[in-house]
């Protein structure tokens, strides 16, 4: 937890903006006294993007489906309200539908939109006010949120220090200049300082899932995008070996000096492509070494900064290769209506607000409505990870509630303007949005921390002077996480380690049905599976993250999985570019692409990935003796002559013989 909340750079500028944003909206709202004031409220957090052009193009969605869900709460309100049975079977459709969205949505923030804003037209439908204010409050509700979204695109745009698509590129020098301190001063013969140790520290402990959800909120092209991808993998892993280099140093390899001060020279000459644009010169994969060196963290950093530099060499970026732009999204992702984990989800999510709805119905307590939209935003979508959700769900909202106890007790009786509000909003939301720029382990817990004091504090548009409208919000609140923990994460629900080894070996299956040959007719085939395996790499290293959060009687298991998964993926990700790179060039009839040794180096990567397949789950104690170990792969020599074709087989035959022998160590523990 020291690591997840220490600073990083960019984090106190983006806690600050968000705040701003948060509590300007908040004094707009509650000035004009708004009905509901606290969706307008707790909306920038579900805008938080890198950039102000990714937060515009995620708020032009919302803004569609918020006007689509006013109408239909309107429509509601004509047609339904007259019949008792009528106006009960629209709830569950609509709660239905919003849980539909949130899973089958492409922007999960424009789908969530939806279901915040008919959680709240439900409870308006419900209340015995007369036909007049029930329209007014749900145009009220919708203009309060265009009010806090507007707000907070302003003041991103104001004060975001990145107006540029940076936030990658930022990320990766930031680890680079890290590594590249430790490593110089090791191969000075020095030891690295304590806060360059402890920096280090931080980001090995966080990985890489904040700079990924960066990655994907930025408009770059699909080889761009599948570039960086990968190379925040490979810095991820090099980030882990200079940590076991540091931490536990071991016996130093042969020439272990002279060997990191190359590296240290490489990381140098990457960063300086990386600020200059330039794609940089790819280095000679480091020669095999015997066993007892080719686990020594110095050997791994070679050969990583090797692979990097192979990624970004200018044989993968070819000018005559079309570059695939990101189709733009939808509203619906793609066989998302035909998908039944989909449909199960929405399932899943609908019955526990359901659920939600008829108690506080049953017991006469019309102030736990708050339940409803508490499901609506714990509605997470994912495979697995349970038990990751149910705990921050609950240590966020109790954490929040506490802040709003506290709050309303201790705080809010002593201040008499809108500036002492201001300060103890400020105050909570500055704590909830710095959790929530931490990494995607407990981020999450930092929206429930900010929902639950604001359905406390915002809900109505004036100050509450008693603790029985905060009571019945924090009830009601703990009412839609028991219902989300007792049905939303038991039925149909997977462990994370299970669901994320399954997912590695289908998406290990997956690259091996990538046609052999590029031409123009398997390029949609091609695009498809494309689509489907980047899908599954970033779920994959979603689950990986939510393994750590689960108890199983399998935990030592699961943990080792996790390992041998977060190891093999960069390199398993290269062969997938190569292989896609070597299809391009098929695809535009590029000399070298039908060599009998691009042939010979698809079927090298195949047959490997076909070995490895369900290696992740093997345990060492019941199976000693791995079936890997019968067999080599050779690493081919060519020349640099050679069509580029010929150059990116000869590289995916040896990342293949690399991965082989990476997978081998791993299951010999060696």
């Amino acid at each position: 937890m020291r690591n997840e909340l220490e600073p990083y750079p960019g984090r106190l500028e983006k806690t600050v903006q968000y705040t701003v944003a948060t509590v300007l909206a908040a004094i707009l709202v509650l000035t004009f006294r708004l009905p509901s004031a606290v969706l307008g409220v707790y909306y920038p957090l579900l805008l938080m993007q890198d950039t102000p052009a990714a937060s515009f193009r995620a708020a032009k969605k919302c803004i569609l489906f918020l006007f689509v869900a006013a109408i239909w709460v309107l429509c509601a309100a004509v047609f339904v309200l007259g019949s008792s049975l009528l106006h009960f079977l629209w709830v569950v459709c609509t709660l239905f539908l919003a849980c539909w969205l949130i899973e089958a949505g492409e922007d999960h923030a424009a789908a969530t939109s939806f279901g915040l804003y008919v959680a709240t037209g439900i409870d308006v439908l419900d209340a015995q006010i007369s036909p007049d204010v029930r329209f007014e409050t749900i145009l009220y509700i919708l203009l309060s949120l265009l009010i806090g979204i507007a707000t907070f695109l302003a003041v991103q745009y104001i004060f975001a220090t990145d107006k540029e698509p940076n936030g990658v590129r930022r990320g990766l020098d930031t680890r680079l200049l890290i590594m590249h301190n430790c490593l110089e001063a090791i191969s000075e013969g020095r030891a690295p300082g304590p806060l360059l140790r402890r920096r280090l520290r931080q980001y090995f402990m966080i990985g890489t899932g904040r700079i990924r959800q960066t990655l994907l909120g930025l408009n770059y092209s699909r080889r761009v995008r599948d570039e960086q991808a990968v190379a925040i993998g490979l810095i991820g892993n090099m980030v882990e070996f200079t940590h076991s280099l540091v931490e536990a140093p071991g016996q130093p390899v042969p020439n272990q000096r002279a060997r990191l001060r190359a590296v240290v020279d490489a990381i140098d000459q990457v960063r300086a492509d990386f600020i200059a644009g330039r794609a940089p010169e790819p280095r000679p994969l480091p020669p095999p070494q015997p066993r007892e060196l080719r686990r020594s963290p110095v050997y791994r950093l070679e050969y990583s900064i090797a692979l990097l530099t192979e990624v970004y060499s200018s044989h993968l970026v070819a000018q005559r290769i079309p570059d695939q732009h990101e189709r733009p999204k939808g509203l619906i992702r793609p066989g998302a209506i035909t998908d039944p984990e989909v449909l199960r989800f929405a399932l899943r999510a609908s019955l526990a607000a359901i659920c939600c709805y008829l108690f506080y119905w049953a017991v006469n307590w019309q102030g736990l409505s708050v339940s409803l939209t508490t499901c609506i935003v714990t509605a997470l979508s994912s495979a697995g990870a349970s038990r990751q959700k149910q705990m921050l769900r609950f240590v966020g909202a109790t954490a929040g509630g506490v802040f709003a106890f506290v709050a309303q007790i201790l705080i809010l009786p002593r201040v008499q303007s809108i500036g002492g509000f201001t300060l103890a909003l400020a105050g909570a939301v500055f704590c909830s949005i710095w959790v929530s720029t931490a990494s995607p382990r407990i981020a999450y817990a930092g929206r429930q921390m900010a929902l639950s004091y604001e359905l406390v504090h915002l809900t109505d548009p004036h100050y509450n002077v008693g603790l029985t409208q905060v009571r019945d919000r924090v009830f009601g609140i703990f009412l839609g996480l028991i219902a989300m923990w007792l049905i939303f994460d038991r039925l149909w629900s997977r462990p994370a380690a299970p669901t994320m080894t399954q997912l590695f070996d289908e998406t290990l299956d997956l690259i091996t049905e990538l046609p052999a040959q590029g031409s123009l007719e398997v390029g949609p085939t091609v695009k498809l599976l494309q689509e489907t395996i980047d899908r599954n790499f970033d779920r994959i290293r979603d689950l990986a993250d939510a393994v750590l959060l689960e108890f199983r009687r399998e935990r030592e298991l699961d943990l080792t999985s996790r390992r041998r998964v977060r190891s093999w993926s960069p390199l398993i990700r290269i062969i997938f570019m190569l292989r896609l790179a070597i299809l391009r060039r098929g695809m535009v009839g590029e000399a070298g692409a039908d060599d009998p040794r691009v042939a010979e180096a698809i079927a090298t990567s195949t047959w490997v990935l076909k070995e490895i397949h369900g290696m992740t789950t093997v345990d060492l104690s019941k199976t000693p003796d791995p079936p890997l170990a019968a067999r080599r792969v050779p690493i081919p020599q060519i020349s640099a002559y050679e069509p580029a074709a010929v150059r990116i087989a000869a590289s995916l035959a040896t990342v293949s013989a690399y991965l082989r022998e990476d997978v081998l160590l791993d299951l010999l523990g060696t």
